[in-house]
């Protein structure tokens, strides 16, 4: 899959304004219809944490990477949140960057669109493997440092599960993003308050989340799980400058039951 045609097949349609977040929202809920449908077969495998996490993609993958690759800066997305990539995949066979063929192959031996995401199948569309928990993070400080040695304009999403955040890596790598005044780095929380074994503050609680993040260094956004107002957060954020950026995303059984990390 060569990443320019990629690039160019997610920008088909992009407007900046209301118009362009009409087009978003529907596409959205195109995309849920097939997550479900994709799903089904398959009991359901993460339909919460998946459903939880289908307006971060639309605007990581609707917005923000199309508005960098027409501005000549790179976007790329490391998807931490591995357990997600059924919404990857609904959301692309959306846009038409997948077939819908292809789309029903969803973890089949042999197909591209595994349990999670796979970046030699998936080139151009996600930054790195993924699949176990806390290593995202880890992997965009090393992208975005990268970038900076080189002279290069990338920035780096990564899609971070509440649950997730218990790793200690996640925060070893928050203090390095700090530390090292990784700019090009946005790590974005699916704060839906879940986790595998039950919710999160029951857990292992995160609260008060955007303080722990503040007090690591990082410039914090905290907006609902709403379409517009995570694609707000993305725009503001891309006049921050000195520190790393983090989006936390608040959607409380967003998924309708089943959420998790």
């Amino acid at each position: 899959m060569n990443p320019s045609a990629v690039h160019s097949i997610l920008a088909r349609g992009l407007k900046p304004g209301p118009e362009g977040l009409s087009l978003l929202s529907e596409r959205v809920e195109a995309a849920r219809r097939r997550l479900l449908k994709l799903l089904a077969p398959v009991g359901g495998w993460h339909v919460g944490s998946s459903l939880s996490s289908l307006n971060i993609v639309a605007a990581l993958y609707g917005y923000w990477v199309p508005v960098g690759a027409l501005s000549g800066v790179e976007r790329v997305v490391v998807l931490s949140k591995g357990h997600m990539a059924p919404a990857l995949y609904a959301w692309l066979a959306t846009v038409g960057v997948l077939g819908e063929e292809e789309l029903e192959s969803f973890a089949r031996a042999g197909s591209r669109l595994q349990s999670h995401p796979d970046a030699l199948r998936l080139r151009g569309l996600v930054a790195a493997s993924s699949g176990s928990l806390g290593q995202g993070l880890s992997i965009a400080n090393g992208i975005a440092l990268a970038a900076r040695i080189d002279g290069v304009a990338r920035e780096v999403a990564v899609l971070l599960g509440d649950g997730e955040l218990d790793e200690g890596q996640v925060w070893e790598a928050a203090a390095t993003s700090a530390s090292l005044g990784l700019d090009n780095v946005i790590a974005i929380v699916d704060r839906n308050m879940t986790q595998h074994t039950g919710p999160t503050e029951e857990v292992k609680p995160k609260e008060p989340l955007a303080a722990r993040w503040a007090a690591f260094g990082w410039h914090v956004e905290e907006v609902p799980n709403d379409l517009a107002a995570i694609v707000g957060a993305l725009e503001r954020l891309s006049s921050v400058k000195g520190k790393p950026k983090v989006i936390i995303v608040r959607s409380r059984g967003a998924g309708g039951g089943g959420v998790e990390e």
